[in-house]
């Protein structure tokens, strides 16, 4: 019998220590499995309503956090008469778990699918090449798990690609300017190869390089006609291509974005030497909307010094890269293959003491045109949004690169996100002193998955100081004032965060005449509280009461008694242990205390 009760616990009780407002604390726990091999914990949940998806996520997580294993499998069994979501519905929310469980599936490129259910199967119809590649991923293998685990029903996954005309079209068209750019830089090559070899001219890699003058330093007008025009670009390092440019804003950048074109101002530059003795070239570029690291190499230290300062000395420079994410330095970051001289007139970096004097903290413009949404509806996909709230946690970190990393919090009255921003070192502190003093701030930025924190976050490249949130406070409007007679304090732990002043200033405020304290199994608050009498109400009451715990008199505290004497001298063993079941788990802590007359008195 206490098998059976054993098995159809619910998981509220079970783990306590996880708090939800969700139904799924009332979920059955019908299994619950280790396997130490991969440090995976399984666990099968009955439940008789539906539960969202996103629940379920944030239990694994909760799980992962709590116990450390490495792989958390849950397994969803509902009610035969509990109306389930439809998949399609749930499209969004299946692939945003699947995103978290298995990115290397790929599963966020199903995401903007046709999605048709017929009797068992499931057929995905993409907008985008790539069906063969997630077959090949086994995504559709991964998928059909998920649905099993998440929905209880086994489905089979049918992924077709079914692009129209014009997706055809721009498939084409992307694929014929990727021939384009291969066959100009060969051609390009193929004619540097041909002039090198007439001119007999050592190979070496700078394009301003020139033919040699004659002893009356004379050069044939021909000759001059067919160089470069090289007086509004010169290039210190790097060659020419005839592939267009995709020239960027810095505060549009992603790490997903591949090869950009930037073009600004050198704010910081460094050099140092790898350990296969290549010359790293680290440059900060600021194009009036934001800063940006790029990286670039020469083939010796030497060699890196003499680009460093022809970097130095120019007015503006343009630069060709890949732009990724740098690991090392926790930023994103540009690896640049051509860096060219320009003449373009560019902003300036702004000083810090010119800061204060504008609304704007961060950015270029004050002048916000995103959509401006509420945290509540927040999604991965929306992309370039606007909030506008108040900041109600900082917290920053300095990075390799020497820029701030700053993440803020942003409450706008529904629910609250974290917001990020890459500041630079010289306007750092200036710019986090300011988001923390404002009285609220409107953020512009990127809504996506924080691959760090596995949380929704808005990376932010625009913020602006306002005058905060409409302040509305709650009125009590009754005739006749209630008598709250079940209220906890911050004394009751994880169930109260206000204090009993607090509490009692607004009950009288709101007129009442009494009000009772009644905190889980302790009266720590009752001295605050009876300081408030007479504070603004001389009639004002206080119920002194307790949430408190009572232990049948028939059941015996005592398990397997041998009848020995209890007040006495004695020892309490605590023992962690890496599972539930005292049979197949380890030991991994052990405390001993001695107690004399049920009191501790020391750890041994």
């Amino acid at each position: 019998m206490q098998e059976k009760e054993q098995q159809t616990k619910k998981l509220g009780e079970i783990f306590s220590d996880y708090k939800t407002s969700s139904n799924i604390k009332y979920a059955q726990i019908k299994e619950l499995n280790v396997i130490k091999k991969t440090n995976t914990l399984q666990i099968i949940l009955y439940l008789d309503e539906y539960i969202e998806i996103k629940e379920i996520w944030y239990f694994e997580n909760f799980l992962k956090e709590r116990f450390k294993f490495e792989q958390i499998d849950v397994k969803i069994e509902y009610h035969e008469k509990v109306e389930k979501g439809s998949i399609p519905k749930e499209w969004k929310n299946i692939i945003a778990y699947m995103s978290h469980k298995y990115p290397l599936a790929k599963p966020m490129l199903l995401l903007k699918s046709d999605v048709e259910v017929k009797e068992n199967i499931i057929y995905i119809q993409m907008h985008i090449k790539g069906a063969d590649f997630l077959k090949a991923k086994k995504t559709d293998q991964e998928l059909q798990k998920t649905i099993l685990n998440l929905f209880g029903q086994k489905y089979a996954i049918d992924i077709t690609e079914k692009l129209s005309s014009k997706e055809m079209g721009e498939i084409r068209e992307e694929i014929q300017n990727q021939e384009a750019q291969i066959i100009a830089r060969i051609e390009e090559n193929n004619k540097q190869l041909m002039e090198e070899k007439a001119n007999d001219v050592p190979e070496y890699n700078d394009v301003d390089y020139a033919p040699p003058l004659d002893e009356e330093g004379y050069i044939p007008q021909d000759s001059l006609e067919e160089m470069p025009n090289l007086t509004e670009q010169e290039y210190i390092m790097g060659k020419p291509s005839r592939a267009k440019e995709k020239l960027v804003k810095i505060k549009d950048i992603s790490a997903n974005d591949g090869k950009v074109t930037l073009e600004g101002r050198i704010v910081t530059t460094d050099i140092r030497e790898t350990k296969s003795g290549k010359g790293m070239i680290i440059f900060d570029l600021y194009d009036g909307t934001g800063t940006i690291t790029c990286k670039s190499f020469a083939k010796d230290y030497q060699e890196g010094n003499e680009i460093l300062e022809k970097i130095r000395t120019a007015k503006a420079i343009k630069t060709t890269g890949k732009a990724g994410l740098d690991t090392y330095a926790g930023d994103i970051t540009v690896i640049a293959n051509t860096i060219v001289e320009t003449n373009s007139e560019l902003p300036e970096l702004p000083k810090e003491e010119e800061l204060p004097d504008t609304p704007l903290i961060l950015g270029a413009t004050q002048n916000i045109t995103d959509p401006l949404v509420k945290v509540q509806d927040l999604g991965v996909d929306d992309g370039k949004i606007a909030l506008q709230g108040e900041v109600i946690f900082t917290e920053d970190r300095t990075l390799k690169s020497g820029k701030t990393l700053f993440s803020f919090d942003v409450y706008d009255g529904t629910s609250t996100i974290t917001c990020k921003a890459f500041l630079n070192k010289e306007t750092a502190k200036k710019q986090m002193k300011r988001i923390q003093n404002a009285k609220g701030v409107k953020v512009a930025g990127t809504a996506q998955m924080d691959t760090f924190s596995n949380e929704l976050t808005v990376m932010a490249n625009t913020v602006i100081e306002t005058e905060g949130l409409e302040k509305v406070t709650r009125q009590d409007n009754a005739e006749v004032k209630r008598v709250e007679l079940h209220m906890h304090t911050q004394m009751s732990q994880m169930d109260a965060m206000t204090s009993a002043k607090d509490l009692i200033k607004r009950a009288m405020k709101w007129g009442m005449k009494s009000i009772a304290i009644t905190d889980h199994g302790v009266v720590q608050a009752f001295p605050e509280a009876h300081k408030m009498l007479g504070y603004d109400n001389k009639d004002m009451k206080i119920l002194y009461g307790v949430e408190a715990y009572l232990a049948p008199d028939k059941n015996s505290v005592i398990t397997n008694g041998k009848g020995q004497e209890i007040d006495t001298t004695y020892c309490v063993l605590d023992l962690e242990t890496t599972g539930f079941s005292a049979v197949t788990e380890k030991i991994t802590e052990v405390r001993n205390y001695e107690s004399k007359k049920w009191r501790s008195n020391r750890q041994v």
